[in-house]
């Protein structure tokens, strides 16, 4: 096979690799997101519930107000922490389709030069035996 061409393969395939390497970090970071934003939506529930809970004295409507409105506000504390989970979700999705299509592409590329080696070495052996084909010809020629 031609250097410049394998040369040229080799290039594409660390292309390829790098292009790997950037969507499994991507897919890493969207990861490391996702377990945040879980953490956080258990996190912002476990108040919410903990204030559902919670046996404060209501001696008045003023108390009862605040109180509606605490539990209220850590609902919609719940809600969007919820909403946020399911985009970060969402998006690791999206990083991992990336990453494994990346990661398929590279082994295309990889393949793409097993086949041209492997073609290279079947003709430099069928080249090879015709050398010797023609050797033992003309001794018998010869002999």
């Amino acid at each position: 096979m031609k250097t410049k061409q394998m040369k040229t393969m080799g290039r594409l395939i660390d292309v390829k690799r790098r292009a790997v390497d950037a969507a499994e970090a991507a897919h890493a970071a969207a990861h490391a997101r996702t377990r945040a934003a879980e953490q956080a939506r258990i996190h912002a529930d476990r108040t919410w519930l903990a204030a559902l809970d919670a046996a404060d004295h209501i001696g008045l409507v003023a108390d009862l107000e605040d109180r509606d409105a605490q539990i209220r506000a850590l609902r919609r504390a719940v809600d969007q922490a919820e909403q946020r989970h399911a985009l970060a979700r969402s998006e690791e999705l999206a990083a991992r389709e990336a990453m494994t299509e990346a990661r398929v592409e590279l082994r295309r590329f990889e393949r793409w030069l097993e086949k041209a080696v492997a073609e290279g070495q079947a003709e430099q052996r069928q080249r090879e035996r015709v050398a010797e084909d023609e050797v033992a010809a003309r001794k018998l020629r010869a002999g």
